[in-house]
């Protein structure tokens, strides 16, 4: 094992945890099961190391529809299958913002909840991952080479 300190909130799902907190990696081994909502460490496009959480496994049709997941065809019900960092749907999202009376850009929300994907199938080797925070973050195909570990816990 070893320790990371992550400086991007892109997985920042409010509680800072994945930024303010060394990261503790557990080294990926032959035979180690990758699981759906698994944050893997990795070394991105660019070479460099990153955390994202898988949400598609190989050989899987991942698609987005209007802020929402679908793994073949059906919807991921997990708070990481939605747009927004919390799991909030849109209706839901808007009226918690509106009750708070909070300022905020809502045209720019409106097309965040309403992100599309078309469908791609993902190869043998392949897995989709997609940050926490949508807006921050990124989505991507990744090869299973270039998955370094799992991302276990923080250290306080």
């Amino acid at each position: 094992m070893f320790l990371y300190h992550h400086n991007y909130d892109n997985m920042d799902r409010g509680n800072h945890d994945y930024t303010e907190k060394p990261l503790v990696i557990e080294p990926l081994v032959e035979g180690f099961k990758i699981s759906r909502g698994d944050v893997i460490f990795y070394h991105n496009e660019n070479g460099e190391k990153d955390i994202s959480r898988i949400i598609a496994l190989p050989g899987e049709k991942i698609k987005i529809t209007g802020g929402q997941v679908y793994i073949n065809s059906q919807k991921l019900d997990a708070f990481y299958g939605f747009a927004h960092r919390l799991g909030l749907d849109k209706d839901r999202y808007f009226e918690m913002m509106d009750e708070a009376g909070n300022q905020y850009n809502k045209n720019g929300m409106r097309e965040y909840f309403e992100t599309n994907m078309e469908q791609i199938k993902l190869a043998s080797d392949e897995y989709y991952l997609i940050d926490d925070d949508w807006m921050r973050g990124k989505m991507r195909v990744i090869k299973e080479q270039d998955i370094v570990g799992f991302v276990l816990g923080y250290t306080e």
